[in-house]
């Protein structure tokens, strides 16, 4: 009789105290996810951990992100600038080390590339980079635009007011330049 009340006794311990082991645990997870992260594509931002929530905008591949949660395998994002947070899924999103290497160069996209442009006839914009891709909509001439990056001779647009993102051609366009 005695062995099963120290039996019990032991279980009871080992079970109380578990709660604080799994917390712990918890905590932990939630300490090592914190930190800067790179996207590898260009990766939906979720109003919430799932495909089931609404899409806010659309990160771009390479840039750098603040990711201060994890849950299940979405990574919780804030912005710098303020922005509501939302998620990314974790497959589209590399953890910056400490013991940093430069990135190498960005063939393609020239930095000079992104910032304000107008449209100087009207322009299809397209889900992606070339006429293959469907038409999302058609810009007007002397509509302002905000180029993100270049692709080819195509160039990605996004937009600051939550508007579908897409491409359109160079030539279409001209930058927009301060006086």
């Amino acid at each position: 009789m005695w062995k099963k009340f120290l039996s019990l006794t032991a279980f009871l311990v080992g079970l109380l105290s578990a709660p604080s082991f799994f917390t712990d645990a918890v905590h932990a997870q939630a300490r090592s996810t914190r930190g800067t992260y790179t996207t590898t594509a260009d990766v939906p931002l979720r109003a919430g951990p799932g495909t089931n929530h609404p899409v806010i905008t659309t990160l771009p591949k390479g840039i750098k992100i603040n990711v201060v949660a994890k849950e299940g395998y979405w990574l919780k994002v804030e912005s710098k600038h303020g922005d509501k947070p939302g998620y990314i899924d974790e497959k589209f999103a590399l953890r910056e080390t400490t013991a940093q290497t430069p990135p190498p160069p960005k063939a393609a996209t020239p930095a000079s590339t992104a910032g304000a442009y107008r449209t100087i006839k009207d322009v299809e914009l397209r889900e992606g980079p070339g006429t293959k891709y469907k038409t999302v909509a058609t810009l007007p001439a002397g509509m302002k635009i905000n180029v993100v990056r270049a692709e080819g001779d195509w160039l990605r647009v996004e937009s600051k007011k939550g508007g579908k993102p897409g491409y359109l051609e160079k030539k279409s366009v001209e930058r927009v330049t301060d006086k």
